[in-house]
């Protein structure tokens, strides 16, 4: 991303192996511009104090500045003093709906002064400057106090005004022409008309001459070389640590509020040729060039930030200075991380044990402290070491008043034992420590982290309506920081699960809205675009699978594969059993499970389940049943084991689904009255209308050996079971799934005599069945 100049400065040294130092402030046209904005303002505010004189003339009330513009005024001229150099058309539009008439008028005719009438305009009013500066309003007060910000910034042009020489400030005065002719473009004169110019024209070229040859050395290092036009905005050192500052900190709280990648990239271009020497340009950089992970460019620049705070001579080697090793240290805790965010596994640890190295060597236990979590992030989850690793962060922590890292680790050791075998109540307890701390110490960012956890948490029990309740106190949090709300992973990842939750009830409107507004709020070329996006594909998926609607579906699936492997591999075999190609599918499924089997840590508890699922659902419809029964029963194993209730309920279902096919609908009915309460309070509506679909073709068949009058009881509840699910059906747009369900009811009303409301389900199931035709014999035997 950095171009060929920012990457040629970058190797530029001076002779003690520093980059070359420049002036921290120039005067350049655009700063003119501002100080004769603030001259206009303070003559038409004077002439507003001054005592009523009678026979003197006094401001209309038009020309008076009320409260409000001054307020508006001053916050202008705060944000123009701390942004780098404008262009003047891009100066008009941001003053120019907020100056007075008066002031606008008078800041373009000394503008058209300066122009017109060459330097000496441009000398008397830097003196009219330090006027203003000692000449008091009243005996008490004067224009501008010296030590206000103002002052401070009239203080700064006017010395660094005098001591230009006047080839300098010549110089000066051809740039000022160039920007004011942008805007203002001067008329074309005939040579002819005035054939050799004045002395003061043949002067000011001859200067200009000189200056681009033999002074030019001598103004560019005052920053008397381009304009805006020609190499991009002025940066002075003030400017630049201010626009660090905030572009840092809106990339980690909201990246929307801050620049597009490729815009920033070019400010920090211009930023590094008036200041090749700012360590901190190129620390931003390198945060730029990870939210579109880019790596070479990303590691290039945090070699040279870091490069920009050591000393290369001999000399100064042998007596490093404290400042140094700190530099060093946290380098190689910045690579570390850079290499774990690309997966560079093996890199990152190497780079960790030298951060850790150097700073057991200077007893740095804070720097310990950051290095150690990053140790058990990027060692292997799962295993006791890890654990270990994790108490022991959290206890130093809280030694050493680090309440960021410790209220992370204490999230970390949560997740750690959720996916372990801990109890869910001691899980959520260490959630709640860790939301205690946040509080305490005021991080909304990371009480935003808290939240989102407890969701995702909540959602691998099966709990959906806390899930929710978590995701939406993520995005009602006040989070604001600075007038900045924070806008990261966490908040992207709220919206997300509620878009996935209403696309499970069948919502998909609101579903697409909830990911047009992450949309908005996390455009594609941030971080963390790719989370919307996955779940894009994955809503879009699901409801084309449950539609049969394949073409749209193996769209969704192609997107799906450059963002989530595991998902695409799951989704995958779904898609090629829907389509009846069974072995492709098994073999898919297979090599899926094997690989979660062997990487069991890099997957959470609920993901294996699913596989299983797949995968006894595969052998279901395939009419071989019993192959799909050691599916299921592992499954429950697993979900018993890390407290999954609602998987372990979803497999019982399918157990009862196979106990009715081999003909035993009484233990099938025993099985889903134990779980039926919890998925019709936690299911979404496709699990809910199965569990009710298989209970209610479980009680017909049970039915089938009692008496008349139970008989005919087991059939009106199946009926009303049946018209429930075919509502659930129709909701989520399943029509095969509604067809299957006409047809059932059908049978259940022939069953009763029903003979009228037979017909209008048999009528219902020819217009289905014309226009979603079976065509594979997969999609008969399904739960």
């Amino acid at each position: 991303m950095a171009n060929t100049d920012s990457q040629t400065e970058l190797l530029r040294f001076g002779p003690v192996g520093k980059p070359t130092l420049t002036y921290k402030e120039q005067v350049t046209p655009h700063k003119i511009s501002l100080l004769i904005l603030i001259y206009e303002y303070c003559e038409l505010k004077k002439k507003q104090n001054q005592p009523f004189i009678f026979g003197q003339s006094t401001l209309v009330p038009e020309e008076r500045i009320s409260e409000n513009e001054k307020r508006d005024f001053m916050t202008l001229i705060l944000k123009l003093l701390q942004s780098p150099d404008l262009s003047l058309k891009d100066l008009l539009d941001q003053t120019q709906h907020i100056l007075k008439p008066k002031i606008f008028d008078e800041f373009m005719d000394r503008l058209k002064e300066f122009y017109e009438e060459d330097v000496l305009p441009l000398m008397d009013f830097f003196q009219e400057l330090h006027r203003m500066l000692t000449e008091p309003i009243t005996p008490e007060m004067p224009v501008i106090s010296g030590s206000s910000v103002l002052g401070l910034f009239f203080r700064r042009m006017i010395l660094v005004f005098d001591s230009l020489s006047f080839s300098q400030v010549t110089t000066l005065y051809n740039q000022f022409r160039r920007y004011y002719e942008e805007v203002n473009a001067p008329p074309q004169i005939d040579e002819s008309e005035n054939f050799g110019g004045s002395l003061m024209d043949s002067i000011t070229k001859e200067t200009e001459r000189l200056t681009c040859s033999a002074l030019g050395r001598e103004s560019s290092h005052l920053g008397l070389g381009q304009t805006k036009s020609e190499s991009g905005g002025y940066f002075s050192h003030k400017q630049a640590e201010y626009f660090i500052s905030r572009q840092g900190f809106l990339l980690q709280h909201n990246e929307k509020e801050a620049m597009s990648p490729k815009e920033l990239q070019t400010q920090i271009s211009n930023m590094l040729r008036s200041n090749p020497a700012l360590a901190e340009a190129h620390f931003l950089s390198y945060m730029n060039n990870l939210r579109v992970k880019e790596y070479c460019n990303a590691l290039h620049n945090l070699f040279h930030c870091f490069d920009r705070n050591t000393n290369f001579t001999d000399d100064i080697i042998t007596n490093k200075t404290v400042e140094e090793d700190v530099s060093r240290r946290y380098a190689s805790l910045n690579l570390a991380g850079l290499h774990f965010r690309f997966g560079h596994k093996e890199e990152a640890l190497a780079a960790l044990q030298e951060a850790i190295r150097m700073a057991q060597e200077t007893n740095d236990h804070v720097c310990l402290q950051h290095a150690l979590s990053w140790l058990h992030r990027i060692e292997d989850s799962g295993n006791a070491r890890t654990a270990s690793l994790i108490a022991r962060s959290v206890e130093k922590s809280e030694e050493l008043a680090l309440p960021n890292i410790t209220s992370l680790s204490v999230q970390a050791l949560a997740k750690h034992n959720a996916f372990s075998t801990a109890r869910p109540s001691s899980v959520i307890e260490y959630m709640l420590k860790s939301d205690i701390l946040n509080c305490q110490h005021s991080q909304p960012h990371f009480m935003c982290v808290s939240y989102a956890q407890k969701a995702a948490l909540w959602h691998m029990y099966g709990k959906r309506e806390s899930s929710s309740m978590c995701s939406q106190l993520v995005l009602n949090l006040d989070t604001s920081e600075g007038g900045i709300y924070h806008n990261g992973e966490s908040v992207c990842l709220a919206l997300c699960n509620l878009a996935r939750i209403f696309a499970d009830d069948g919502n998909y409107l609101l579903a697409l809205e909830v990911i047009n507004n992450a949309k908005q709020r996390f455009p594609r070329q941030t971080q963390h675009a790719h989370l919307w996006m996955t779940y894009e594909q994955e809503i879009v998926f699901d409801r084309s699978m449950i539609s049969h609607r394949d073409e749209l579906a193996s769209q969704a699936l192609t997107g799906l594969q450059a963002l989530d492997e595991d998902e695409y591999s799951l989704r995958s075999g779904i898609f090629k059993k829907e389509k009846g190609d069974v072995s492709a599918s098994l073999a898919t499924l297979t090599k899926l499970r094997e690989r979660v089997q062997t990487n069991s840590h890099k997957f959470s508890p609920e993901f294996p389940c699913r596989v299983m699922l797949a995968l006894a659902d595969l052998y279901i419809q395939t009419g071989n049943h019993i192959s799909a029964t050691p599916q299921i029963l592992e499954c429950i194993t697993k979900a018993k084991e890390h407290y999954l209730d609602y998987m372990h309920s979803l497999a019982a279902v399918y157990l009862a689904f196979v106990q009715l096919l081999m003909q035993l609908p009484e233990k099938a009915l025993e099985l889903l009255d134990q779980h039926m309460v919890t998925i019709l309070s936690h299911g979404n509506c496709l699990d809910r209308a199965r569990t009710m679909y298989c209970y209610a073709r479980c009680s017909v068949a049970a039915g089938s050996k009692l008496n008349e009058t139970d008989r005919k009881s087991s059939l009106l509840l199946a009926v009303n079971l049946m018209i429930s699910v075919i509502e659930l059906f129709k909701k989520l747009e399943a029509h095969m799934r509604v067809k299957d369900a006409v047809y059932y009811l059908a049978r259940l009303y022939h069953e009763l005599g029903y003979t009228s409301e037979r017909n209008k389900c048999a009528y219902e199931f020819n217009q289905l069945d014309s226009q979603y035709p079976t065509h594979s014999q997969v999609s008969v035997l399904r739960l």
